[in-house]
């Protein structure tokens, strides 16, 4: 009789953590605080980076040859102080790489360094 009991709250307690440990796991989130005191949560699956197509120098700023931008695109829920809640989406070009693989200093780039969707692109590793 015991051991029933002891079985039965064994097989209750694993169905019971089972989809804790399965959520937990799977995806990911992240939050990145605001300057205006409000916090954006990010899931890894809503976090996307692609490269654009080839862009020749048409305008001389320094690039050899052609270059591609990474381009990501980030999409969460922000909190505001209130504890309201909105949508929130992002797009942002975090990267341009010249033909050679290797990644320039550009003024596009390096002013959406520390933009929402480029900070949560890095923290998912997903800026390739």
């Amino acid at each position: 009789m015991k051991k029933n009991k002891v079985l039965m709250s064994f097989q209750k307690s694993i169905i019971f953590f089972i989809p804790l440990l399965v959520t937990s796991c799977v995806g990911g989130a992240t939050t990145i605080n605001s300057t205006d005191g409000s916090k954006i949560r990010f899931k890894s699956e809503n976090v996307t980076c692609k490269n654009s197509v080839e862009y020749p120098d048409y305008f001389g700023i320094g690039f050899s040859g052609k270059r591609r931008n990474v381009e990501c695109t980030a999409n969460g829920v922000r909190t505001f102080l209130t504890g309201d809640r909105t949508n929130f989406s992002e797009k942002k070009i975090c990267k341009v790489i010249d033909e050679r693989g290797v990644e320039q200093d550009a003024v596009i780039s390096r002013n959406n360094k520390n933009s929402f969707a480029c900070l949560a692109a890095t923290k998912f590793r997903k800026l390739k």
